[in-house]
């Protein structure tokens, strides 16, 4: 599916949510885990020239502090042809492992449109092995990210160990929690923010906001 100009895609995000201690019985083979950091859900699509910022509710992300230099560097694209990428956008000042504040800093979990196609139908398996051949993985002082430049970043995918990883990972306040993907699951179109819901769930470190 060809995406040849700017147009709003709702992105992937996961609508239910399960308990931490049942992290267990979903580690099961069939999903693959990220950490999920505290910030905003933010989708950059550019062209290398054009450059759109946006967040999950459809509108321009304020408090955006990259610069377009460094957004320049993630684009990897031919000329003129089309990069969407889904991330976290780090804006709420939460502190990392070490107590320091890990803040305006963008870290990459999908890839939505690769040289103006729409990855409509790929499995999410297939595009971590596109944003693994587009941005490497160079390992950085997290243990949980990959490096791509000095603040962007990408979290890394892991196949099981799901319980260890979250009581591991949110130690950090920037870490919130978990989100599963399953590995299979196909890249709908993003018409409505309820489009790719059912093959990703959450599991977050309970605060006076979410129970879980």
């Amino acid at each position: 599916m060809k995406y040849e100009k700017y147009s709003y895609i709702f992105p992937p995000r996961p609508k239910n949510a399960v308990n931490p201690e049942d992290l267990s019985f979903w580690d099961n083979n069939s999903l693959i885990a990220q950490p999920k950091l505290n910030g905003s859900n933010t989708t950059i699509y550019t062209n290398g020239v054009q450059t759109v910022v946006m967040n999950r509710h459809n509108s321009r992300l304020s408090n955006f502090n990259l610069s377009q230099s460094e957004i320049n560097s993630i684009y990897k694209c031919e000329p003129g042809k089309w990069l969407v990428i889904n991330g976290e956008y780090l804006n709420k000042n939460k502190q990392d492992e070490t107590g320091e504040s890990f803040n305006h800093k963008l870290i990459i979990f999908d890839i939505l449109v690769c040289d103006s196609n729409y990855l409509v139908g790929s499995t999410f398996s297939e595009r971590v092995s596109i944003l693994d051949d587009l941005y490497g993985t160079h390992n950085s002082d997290k243990e949980y990210l990959y490096s791509i430049t000095e603040n962007i970043y990408r979290v890394k995918s892991y196949n099981s160990g799901f319980s260890s990883i979250f009581s591991e990972f949110t130690k950090a306040p920037v870490v919130e929690g978990l989100v599963l993907k399953r590995k299979s699951g196909k890249l709908e179109v993003g018409t409505t923010e309820n489009n790719n819901t059912k093959s990703q769930i959450k599991s977050r470190v309970a605060t006076k906001n979410y129970k879980y």
